[in-house]
């Protein structure tokens, strides 16, 4: 029979509670939402933030797609994936039978950026434009200073890409950059390799098996523009803090969208 020491046993299960309390304490809480705009970081003029705000408003009524803009001064030891996803499990952005919500969230510290693709946008919010979007409009233009410009643009292209805008996606995000380019030269590269081999193995007999199999993997590829990376997490705490630079307010309220981890993640 095996015995069980209780009192070592509470003085085990105290230490590991006092350890688990401690980081549920010190975790950084989710900010409530105020509104498209929460600008808890202050880079944003009165000027900038009434523009974005403004726009991503008109979005929401007139499209139902809900783009949110996060800056925090700090992510104070958190993932920048796992808090991003809190944040967006926390406000539901986007329509529940759409899920076509977005999180733009910015830490100033760690000087990192993270854009997080609601499940109904990631065929065309994908992870390889969400990428492009962070490198190309809003890296350059914080590594100058320009804050404001960098997210409005960025918000406008991201927008424009969601909602087949043309005229507001950025300059800066090159047409020819986009996954059915992409996944063409894989699918175009797979086929060299396989024919080289088949004919190799086979020869004349090499090509039939080849074709057949290429299309397959036309099917296989051809269609796919979404990204598949998988982040996030769950972790406890509530908002401790508050601070009067968050947005404007208004009537912009999650509406029970869902996200999955797809998006992009950088810095400048």
């Amino acid at each position: 029979m095996i015995r069980v020491n209780n009192a070592g046993f509470r003085k085990h299960s105290f230490i590991v509670l006092f350890f688990v309390l401690a980081v549920s304490v010190f975790s950084l809480s989710v900010p409530p939402m105020q509104g498209a705009v929460n600008d808890w970081a202050g880079i944003l003029s009165a000027s900038e933030k009434n523009e974005l705000e403004t726009f991503l408003n008109a979005t929401n009524d007139q499209t139902s797609v809900q783009v949110a803009v996060l800056t925090l001064p700090s992510l104070e030891g958190e993932s920048l994936e796992t808090f991003s996803m809190k944040v967006s499990e926390a406000w539901k952005l986007g329509q529940k039978e759409k899920d076509n919500g977005v999180l733009l969230l910015v830490s100033m510290e760690e000087k990192k950026i993270r854009i997080e693709v609601g499940y109904g946008l990631e065929d065309r919010l994908t992870d390889i434009k969400s990428g492009l979007i962070i490198r190309n409009i809003i890296a350059p233009a914080f590594q100058s200073g320009q804050f404001g410009k960098g997210i409005i643009e960025a918000a406008k292209t991201i927008v424009g890409i969601v909602t087949d805008n043309e005229e507001i996606i950025s300059k800066k995000i090159n047409k020819t950059d986009n996954d059915d380019s992409i996944v063409g030269f894989i699918i175009f590269i797979i086929f060299v390799l396989f024919m080289t081999g088949a004919l190799g193995r086979r020869g004349r007999g090499g090509c039939g098996g080849g074709l057949g199999n290429l299309f397959w993997l036309h099917l296989l590829f051809g269609g796919s523009g979404r990204g598949g990376s998988s982040f996030g997490g769950r972790s406890g705490g509530s908002f401790g803090g508050g601070s009067s630079r968050g947005g404007l307010g208004g009537g912009f309220r999650g509406g029970g969208g869902s996200f999955g981890g797809g998006g992009a993640s950088g810095g400048w």
